[in-house]
């Protein structure tokens, strides 16, 4: 059963046309099969928390972040920000065990994810028309041109390495990732179509393989043809970015050490009037509300999942988990990605890179036999 929320807890996205559709399934597949499994295996969990310095670290921002609700100025939110937390460390807890049960079935779960995702952009190209000269998605989580590009993109990348066995199923395979990446041009989301193009180059300079490569460049050479054809690309300017940056950086000065508080908002300028936009950065938005040390916990976190991720880059798996990393290293400096929030499409950006890098075991020399 709880295969299936691994599932829905990603593709989901493309598949509720409403939120509350989404959560109430997130209680049946996920949330109630990932109690039963840490109950019922404590030695398991134990094992994860001791080989992985990246999980206690984990534990280490999670009780931060609960410990913050005294300080963050919303007593009325205190409960339900605590039980979302407990939640969020239930499908953590859950998916990660099920996941290191068996990579085999976790690679054939990402690969129906993979599928999924070609069938969505397929029918995304067929009956939507783009409004205001973008592309969106079907309503739910991707009504928007930025969410849908960045859940797209996401599940392209995850997909793109899981190549079937077979090797006559492989250029179908890589066919199929055709429509998602029209899709994500046709979307016009700058950090996706940055965040790609970086994981290209990333893949020319430090990773092998001729036919690799070959995709990369060809990657890379379709992100140069969009920019001179769609030059509103580029014209559109940071979107305020800049200024928004700017004005958080007092509020940071103000709560160093320890931010101001889990779900506590703030007030930014942009364009010289106050609003109540996110600053569109993660790591600001981070430090920001639990501050500064926790900030650095995180990106330590971060770094040790992208090392995790380069040393199992020989396996399929090891692979689509770094380059996901470097896909949303990127991401999460441009758009609304925060810690805790309820699932959605910003969410797969930092927090299922976290679950695949934790499911990941480092290959040993006699094992690492399924080269990419």
């Amino acid at each position: 059963m709880l295969g299936i929320g691994v599932f829905w807890s990603i593709g989901g996205v493309f598949l509720t046309p409403t939120m509350k559709l989404y959560h109430t399934l997130l209680v049946l597949f996920v949330y109630l099969p990932a109690l039963w499994l840490v109950i019922s295996r404590p030695a398991s969990l134990k094992q994860l928390l001791l080989e992985r310095i990246e999980a206690r670290l984990f534990l280490v921002l999670l009780v931060w972040a609960g410990l913050s609700l005294f300080w963050n100025g919303e007593p009325g939110e205190h409960l339900s920000r605590l039980k979302r937390l407990l939640l969020f460390c239930l499908l953590v807890c859950g998916w990660v065990l099920w996941a290191r049960m068996s990579e085999q079935r976790l690679r054939g779960t990402m690969m129906v994810l993979g599928a999924l995702n070609s069938l969505y952009s397929v029918a995304a190209l067929l009956w939507l028309k783009p409004v205001f000269g973008r592309m969106s998605g079907f309503g739910g989580f991707l009504d928007n041109p930025n969410a849908a590009a960045y859940a797209t993109g996401f599940v392209m990348l995850l997909a793109l390495p899981l190549l079937p066995a077979l090797r006559s199923w492989r250029i179908g395979w890589l066919l199929l990732q055709i429509p998602p990446l029209i899709y994500i041009g046709l979307c016009a989301s700058r950090g996706t179509l940055l965040g790609l193009m970086v994981v290209a180059l990333f893949y020319l300079v430090f990773l092998a393989g001729r036919r690799g490569r070959w995709i990369a460049l060809l990657v890379l050479a379709a992100g140069a043809m969009l920019a001179w054809l769609e030059p509103t690309l580029l014209a559109r300017g940071d979107s305020g970015r800049f200024e928004l940056l700017q004005s958080a950086w007092p509020i940071l000065k103000e709560h160093f050490w320890i931010g101001l508080g889990y779900g506590a908002g703030y007030e930014l300028h942009l364009w010289g009037r106050p609003t109540d936009m996110d600053v569109h950065n993660f790591l600001m938005h981070t430090a920001m509300q639990y501050g500064v040390p926790a900030l650095l916990v995180w990106c330590w976190l971060w770094v040790a999942l992208g090392l995790q991720a380069w040393r199992a880059r020989h396996t399929q798996l090891g692979l689509s988990v770094l380059l996901l990393w470097v896909f949303a290293s990127v991401a999460m400096q441009f758009d609304v990605f925060s810690l805790w929030e309820r699932t959605r499409a910003m969410w797969l950006m930092p927090w299922v890179v976290v679950l695949l890098g934790l499911s990941l075991k480092v290959p040993t020399n006699s094992t690492a036999a399924e080269q990419n």
